[in-house]
């Protein structure tokens, strides 16, 4: 497994980013991992980042159900920021939802790379590193 240059997390539990945080850099599948508990302060990052493809992450593991910008809008917003960008960005839905309709809406995204439920496993994690 080659290490991936950066996986953003953005969930608004910070138990789950810590452990996410861990398990990650146990298995080193990033040389940088970010923690984020607001999906509008990726998009932030994004639109400042645009032409700036170091600062920009692989993969983003991204919670659906958060306070401020849930998963959903920030979905929405990234759809108007990717054909911006110079590199392609991975997203992988990592939540807690079962619900059989969440994962058929996020297959509306056709650039969600999978649906992953939580707790992230090492099997996951080397999958998501391939």
């Amino acid at each position: 497994m080659k290490p991936l240059q950066t996986i953003f997390i953005v969930d608004d539990d910070p138990i789950h980013q810590q452990i996410t945080e861990i398990m990650l850099n146990r298995m080193a599948a990033a040389e940088n991992v970010a923690k984020y508990s607001d999906a509008q302060e990726v998009l932030e990052h994004f639109r400042t980042n645009l032409n700036n493809n170091r600062e920009l992450p692989d993969v983003i593991l991204l919670d659906l159900n958060m306070p401020v910008m849930d998963g959903w809008e920030f979905l929405e917003a990234f759809t108007h920021i990717r054909p911006k960008l110079n590199k392609e960005v991975r997203i992988y839905v990592l939540t807690s939802s079962i619900d059989e309709k969440d994962r058929q809406r996020v297959e509306a995204f056709n650039y969600v790379t999978g649906y992953l439920t939580k707790p992230l496993t090492n099997d996951i994690i080397s999958m998501i590193c391939q």
